[in-house]
């Protein structure tokens, strides 16, 4: 018997090594809190923007800078955090990251000024960077089988607690002061102390890194990062800046760098050298789906959380009601994501279709109660839609991360976990993005803003659902040979 080398890993010939332990969830709990706190960190941040503007006196470009200063970085460093964490090393990179994590969350918290907490967000979105590609490399490396589906599944649920807390958390503190200290920076002491207790526990996880050398592509992070970072930028300014002729030079920038990076790519694969991104790997048509399928769902998901604030204040709902409204909603999604493991044992590849249609039939729903219920008590006419919502969007996370996680090589696991986040970041601006310009278009606001933003996810969720199906029957071929 012989064996070869993995064009995505430059592995030199190997036996097969046997299926790793199964692990039980709870010993990734360090790693499981990187998520939670990152999506608490940057939802937190969202609602007090408004506290912000009153404190410092902030125009909107620095509004957005806030924002943009933890999201663009965090976006164009996560697939080589990925891949520095195959070669130093998993434990190692998440407890870097969340160590710049904890450090500028308490520069955040102590911000003398805008400027100084912009900076402070931007150390902040290179520690994200870093950790959070560690988090599903570290399970895809050392569990499987069910055992990695309960530890996906949790990874899914950290991310939704954090969002929904939050918004919680977010407008109670925005509302509140400690003495002669602004509630606002209180939600930053809160990031600090989570990434401190996950620094703490992040030991009891079982280490890991990829068994062969692998070589950093400068070449191919420089040209990959100016794309992202391209992207991003001209995503993220591109409303504030009319869409004006600068944004679309800033996106053809993006695109000649992509393709680039791609060419480059291939020629370091065709070589026998270690791509940064390997073409073998991403021309694999399951993970081309798998990634266009959670692009899809994390721009709808965005979208709709975008809107659904701002819809309901204008009905008469206050910052923290509207945070309390969206709460069931997301210990559903956390009840259930714990349970997909059982689900899948059930309905195997069908569980992603259920969930996407789980999900069509709440956004449905939502749209009918708006519409007949909307007034100052319509977070609670929505509730039981919102509980449907976050039952289905928990069937659809976890599958939808197994599809990209399992067929990138063990060896390569930080490109899984990089390549699933970028596409997430990405996704979620880009989602905020398009129902933004939708409502600065229509001039629409309230009720007619939260409908917008319901079509447009049920119109993602469709072709989500369109994808599943696809994905479901190229896996029934693919057991049928």
């Amino acid at each position: 018997m012989t064996t070869s080398a993995h064009p995505a890993t430059g592995a030199s010939p190997v036996p097969p090594a046997s299926l790793p332990p199964a692990v039980p969830t709870w010993r990734y709990i360090g790693f499981l809190l990187g998520p939670g706190v990152g999506t608490f960190a940057f939802n937190a941040v969202t609602v007090i923007l408004p506290t912000l503007r009153d404190r410092f006196g902030s125009d909107d470009v620095s509004l957005e800078l806030v924002i943009a200063g933890y999201g663009i970085p965090f976006a164009v460093l996560l697939i080589l955090g990925g891949r520095l964490g195959d070669r130093f090393g998993r434990h190692r990179l998440y407890s870097v990251g969340m160590g710049l994590f904890l450090v500028s969350a308490v520069a955040c918290a102590f911000a003398p000024s805008v400027g100084m907490l912009i900076v402070a967000r931007v150390v902040q979105g290179v520690g994200a960077a870093l950790c959070t590609p560690q988090v599903l490399a570290t399970i895809q490396a050392t569990s499987s089988g069910a055992a990695r589906t309960r530890a996906i599944a949790a990874f899914g649920a950290s991310g939704g607690i954090g969002s929904a807390v939050g918004q919680v958390a977010g407008g109670a503190l925005a509302a509140t002061s400690f003495g002669v200290v602004d509630g606002w920076r209180a939600v930053f002491v809160v990031v600090a102390l989570v990434a401190a207790a996950a620094i703490a526990l992040a030991p009891l996880a079982p280490r890991s890194r990829s068994h062969e050398h692998v070589a950093i592509d400068l070449v191919g992070t420089a040209a990959l990062g100016i794309g992202i970072l391209a992207a991003s930028v001209a995503l993220t300014f591109g409303p504030a800046w009319g869409w004006s002729w600068p944004v679309y030079v800033v996106l053809l920038v993006a695109a000649i760098a992509f393709v680039a990076m791609w060419r480059h790519q291939d020629a370091v694969e065709r070589s026998g050298r270690v791509p940064l991104l390997p073409p073998s790997v991403l021309r694999l048509r399951p993970l081309q789906l798998g990634l266009l399928s959670a692009a899809l769902f994390f721009a709808g998901y965005s979208a709709l959380l975008y809107v659904f604030p701002r819809a309901v204040e204008a009905g008469g709902m206050t910052s923290l009601q509207a945070g309390l409204a969206l709460l069931p909603f997301a210990v559903v999604f956390a009840a259930v994501s714990l349970t997909v493991a059982r689900v899948q044992a059930r309905l195997g590849d069908a569980t992603l279709a259920w969930g996407v249609g789980l999900q069509l039939v709440a956004l449905v729903a939502m749209s009918v109660t708006v519409v007949l219920a909307w007034g100052s008590d319509i977070g609670l006419w929505l509730q039981p839609a919102l509980v449907i919502l976050g039952a289905g969007q928990a069937l659809i996370f976890s599958p939808l991360t197994q599809l990209v996680v399992r067929e990138v090589p063990v060896r390569a696991a930080g490109l899984s976990g990089g390549m699933f986040s970028t596409a997430q970041q990405i996704a979620l601006s880009f989602g905020v993005i398009v129902i933004g310009g939708v409502v600065s278009f229509t001039h629409v606001e309230g009720r007619d803003e939260l409908l917008a933003g319901l079509a447009l996810d049920i119109v993602l969720a469709v072709a989500v659902l369109v994808l599943a199906l696809v994905l479901r029957a190229r896996g029934r071929r693919r057991v049928e040979v």
